[in-house]
């Protein structure tokens, strides 16, 4: 590399780090802990126990690195909401019932009404490299105005830190995604592929973007078996049909590669886990079946069983 080459990226860190200002970025997420307990795992080791200890991994990064955190507690023990609040973490009862979607709606409320805050970024509380390795990388083209929404991308290293069968259901449902995304003209054919199976989500803190994170859609089930199990108040509502929606409208939607690391307390706990497996299977069959019935919504086709919520 050239000395001028080396210049030039010099100079392009540090207006980046002259953008990226910690307080102009909100981390949005949600607890639901019942079983957590203080002190050490006691064996076996519960789920509960496992992802609150790593949630408040997450929050003592995110306060290292003078983030803002806005969590929404679902139910977590009393032991567990003791210690956020004895680590000063800003968090708030959910008040209405239903799982994820309401509680992420809730948690960006209270993120959007922050007029310090320009980037938003939702994610699960267990995921500490997002925080850790992540946020600066994915947060930059929105605070340069380059996106709309960013969705961080894992590479093939990333998906290596998961369960195994996790990261092939989870890159089979992708493939899938954006193939019926390309095919109904809402991603170009040269456009990169979209992490749809990452929750992770950064976006800009504007109307426009924000309200389509808000939007409530309810499925009018059949009498198949999948039709049983979808709830898209799960994933669809609060975290993918947001993205495609942006899309239709012409909002810019980027893919940005982020060097992720799954924890590696939970790849050890789920690896192999019969439960958890069947739980991949059915999300990859769920948020397809999901997703071809929003596309019909949004073209106003009769075959939809898909309507908005007013």
């Amino acid at each position: 590399m050239s000395e001028a080459q080396e210049n030039s990226i010099g100079e392009t860190n540090k207006s980046h780090k002259a953008l990226f200002d910690p307080k102009s970025i909100a981390i949005v997420t949600g607890t639901l802990y019942p079983a957590w307990y203080e002190g050490d795992a006691k064996d076996p080791l519960s789920v509960d126990k496992l992802r609150g200890d790593l949630a408040l991994q997450t929050f003592q990064s995110a306060q290292q690195r003078s983030f803002n955190i806005f969590d929404v507690d679902g139910g977590s023990s009393e032991a567990f909401k003791k210690v956020l609040k004895q680590n000063n973490i800003y968090f708030e009862i959910q008040n209405q019932g239903g799982g994820q979607g309401p509680a992420r709606r809730q948690g960006l409320n209270i993120a959007e009404s922050n007029v310090e805050v320009s980037v938003i970024c939702q994610t699960e509380p267990e995921k500490i490299s997002i925080v850790s390795d992540c946020i600066e990388i994915a947060s930059l083209p929105i605070l340069k105005n380059d996106a709309d929404i960013v969705m961080p991308a894992r590479n093939i290293q990333s998906f290596s830190t998961y369960p195994q069968y996790q990261a092939e259901q989870e890159q089979k449902a992708n493939a899938l995604y954006n193939k019926i995304l390309r095919s109904h003209g809402l991603l170009k054919e040269n456009d990169p592929d979209l992490d749809f199976s990452f929750g992770p989500k950064f976006l800009a803190n504007k109307p426009e973007v924000t309200e389509l994170f808000k939007e409530i859609y309810q499925f009018k089930k059949g009498i198949t078996a999948i039709d049983a199990k979808v709830n898209v108040e799960m994933y669809s509502n609060p975290l993918l049909f947001p993205v495609v929606a942006a899309l239709h409208k012409g909002l810019r939607v980027k893919a940005i590669e982020v060097p992720y690391r799954h924890p590696r307390a939970q790849t050890t706990f789920e690896e192999g886990s019969p439960s958890f497996d069947r739980r991949r299977d059915t999300q990859r069959r769920t948020i397809i079946t999901e997703l071809i019935n929003f596309i019909r919504y949004l073209e106003n086709s009769p075959k939809t069983r898909l309507s908005k919520m007013l």
